[in-house]
């Protein structure tokens, strides 16, 4: 079972700055939330189509898309199902699901493109970096636990995950079978391997907590770093880009395009 998402491969959005990620992340979060005309956002979904295949992780993408999609096709129909519960009806509701689904939808999808084609060393490096000292306030920016935090989800919950996978191996190969019976008995026939995994969990844990006291976490002192962010030509480009983008979609926005008005809601 892989560790990680990431998918390495030679293209140029791998070669990307992590910190120019993340704010091309986060600058198209906030343009899909100016928007909520399903047509108009489907050409974002288009754009991040030209993405990942331009990142050379198109195949990946699209598996994680079939997942992405159910989140958002729980948005399409729970908007026009609370809409319905306040007294409005017809065709709009259902317009107005589409453009909140699709907009969900498109946000997390370009998280995944993050995802596949960043490290999550760099994605840390990336939120360490753009902490900012000042003086006489300290540093401004995302703390160095909510970082190492992050991290630790990275890597600990598919850690979970393969150790949970190898348990249910293991006991197969010790004759028990899961895949036999209704759905009570097989429901049943898991529980027993809560504690196992559970076990594992809470040595990793230990392991961890050990690690990070005979490292000196905490300590308050200067922190260094092996893995060295510098922005490149191309960085440069793409964050200009980015800005004109944002700066682009906010006029659309102001002059009323890609933007649905509906009566009453």
């Amino acid at each position: 079972m892989r560790l990680s998402v990431f998918v390495d491969a030679p293209s140029p959005i791998h070669r990307l700055d992590p910190r120019v990620k993340l704010a091309v992340l986060a600058c198209f979060s906030v343009g899909e939330l100016l928007f909520n005309d399903p047509v108009f956002l489907s050409f974002s979904f288009a754009a991040l189509v030209v993405l990942a295949a331009l990142g050379r992780v198109l195949r990946p993408w699209l598996i994680g898309t079939f997942l992405v999609v159910v989140v958002g096709g729980l948005s399409f129909f729970m908007w026009p199902l609370m809409l319905k519960l306040r007294g409005f009806g017809g065709p709009e509701i259902w317009i107005y699901g589409a453009g909140m689904g699709l907009r969900v939808t498109n946000i997390l999808l370009m998280g995944l493109l993050v995802l596949l084609t960043s490290r999550t060393e760099e994605i840390l490096a990336g939120l360490a970096a753009l902490s900012v000292p000042v003086p006489g306030v300290g540093s401004v920016g995302l703390p160095f636990p909510a970082i190492f935090a992050l991290g630790l989800t990275f890597r600990l919950v598919p850690a979970l995950l393969a150790t949970a996978n190898h348990v249910v191996e293991a006991q197969r190969l010790r004759g028990l079978r899961y895949d036999e019976g209704g759905l009570v008995t097989r429901a049943r026939r898991y529980v027993p391997l809560l504690v196992p995994i559970l076990a594992g969990s809470l040595r990793s844990a230990t392991r961890m907590s050990w690690a990070l006291e005979a490292k000196g976490f905490g300590s308050g002192r200067p922190r260094t770093s092996y893995m060295v962010l510098r922005m490149r030509a191309l960085d440069w480009v793409v964050l200009g880009l980015t800005i004109a983008w944002v700066a682009g979609a906010v006029v659309l926005r102001v002059h009323g395009v890609g933007y649905r008005a509906y009566s009453g809601f």
